[in-house]
């Protein structure tokens, strides 16, 4: 067992229970989408470089801006997270800073996420339709008031949907305050998700979050599935959801869900261990991107089950037969192509040209890492 994994296996998990007797699960609450965990697997020179420019950025009138962004899924909300702990501590010292953080997900218009801030402060305030400028100007004149540190946090930020008139107002807070901000107490502005709306201030920090891939988002798997079932999936268990993962385009963001999933399915067969036969595309989770119809996780399917590499022609022989035992309509050679480039440019799929020979030219498509069989390094 590596270091990372006794530190993940043993660490203190607030919220994670001391197995059952008996029963499938150890602790549901590990899938919920909430749950997160203390230790980032393969995130530690990104975490400890954020909190040397983040300590780096924090500006004498103590405002600062963080904007965590990557693909959908690569664990924003965690390292936004780390962040807002570590400038807290450093920044807010003993004083107890106000915390408010939106799901912008939730949140259709910049005024619908001004006054979602706002009730946080205050549940019971009624806003009318004033516009967004006029309402960040009440809610940076409700925390002057309240003289107490803020952070505020938005979290999940997956369209525009101009959010960013909200970032830029808490992040120049004397282009919508018209007496200036003198008394504004220390405010950090946190942003995380796949869009960028942070706007370019003196002390902005700004964080690239790839996504996982290889050892580390198996290892991140091993860890949560153990801490939710008492017997942890085998290593082709960990595989299957890695490909749903990443074919799928949802990231860390689903992995709750499959977790749910394949332990219903293991429930209803009655069994006290997921197994391969378990793991799926959870049908309450919507699929999006070019791979709406799940033709990703078929192609990876179908070279995981292949020993060596395939050509361009086998491959789309393999996975039309798979798309038609799943009843999916196979894709066309042009639609298929442009899965194993994306693919490719995850870094899951390797695609080999060989030229000359009786053949004439071919390609070979493999998961990454793999070797074909005739292949003479």
């Amino acid at each position: 067992m590596s270091a990372i994994s006794a530190t993940v296996e043993h660490a203190a998990y607030p919220n994670a229970t001391e197995p059952s007797p008996k029963g499938l699960w150890r602790d549901r609450r590990v899938a919920e989408s909430t749950w997160r965990a203390p230790v980032l697997v393969g995130r530690e020179e990104l975490l400890a470089n954020q909190e040397r420019v983040l300590r780096g950025a924090l500006g004498h009138e103590y405002r600062a801006a963080l904007a965590v962004m990557g693909p959908r899924g690569s664990g924003t909300s965690s390292i936004a997270e780390c962040a807002v702990a570590t400038f807290s501590e450093r920044f807010f010292g003993r004083r107890s800073p106000l915390f408010l953080r939106v799901d912008t997900s939730q949140c259709r218009t910049p005024c619908l996420l001004v006054k979602a801030l706002f009730r946080q402060i205050d549940p019971a305030i009624q806003l009318g339709g004033a516009s967004t400028e006029f309402l960040s100007m009440l809610l940076l004149r409700r925390l002057r008031s309240l003289a107490r540190p803020a952070v505020v946090w938005l979290d999940q930020v997956h369209a525009t949907g101009e959010f960013g008139r909200v970032a830029r107002a808490l992040a120049r807070p004397q282009e919508v305050l018209p007496e200036g901000t003198d008394g504004l107490p220390p405010l950090l502005l946190v942003a995380s998700g796949s869009r960028e709306i942070v706007p370019e201030v003196a002390d902005t920090v700004r964080v690239a979050a790839p996504p996982l891939q290889g050892a580390d988002l198996l290892e991140t798997l091993r860890a949560r599935a153990a801490l939710a079932f008492q017997t942890p999936p085998l290593p082709e268990v960990l595989r299957a959801w890695a490909d749903l993962t990443v074919a799928s385009g949802w990231g860390l963001a689903m992995v709750g869900d499959l977790l749910v999933e394949a332990g219903a399915r293991a429930e209803a067969r009655g069994s006290f261990r997921v197994e391969l036969q378990d793991v799926a595309l959870p049908s309450s989770l919507p699929r999006h991107g070019r791979d709406a119809e799940g033709f990703g996780q078929t192609i990876l399917e179908v070279l995981r089950t292949a020993t060596g590499s395939l050509t361009a022609g086998e491959l789309r022989r393999r996975v039309a037969e798979g798309c038609t035992s799943s009843g999916m309509r196979a894709p066309t050679p042009a639609r298929l192509w442009r899965h194993v480039v994306g693919l490719e440019r995850k870094g899951i799929v390797r695609r080999e040209v060989r030229l000359g020979g009786s053949g004439g030219s071919r390609t070979l498509v493999s998961l990454t890492g793999e070797v074909s069989a005739d292949d003479p390094r």
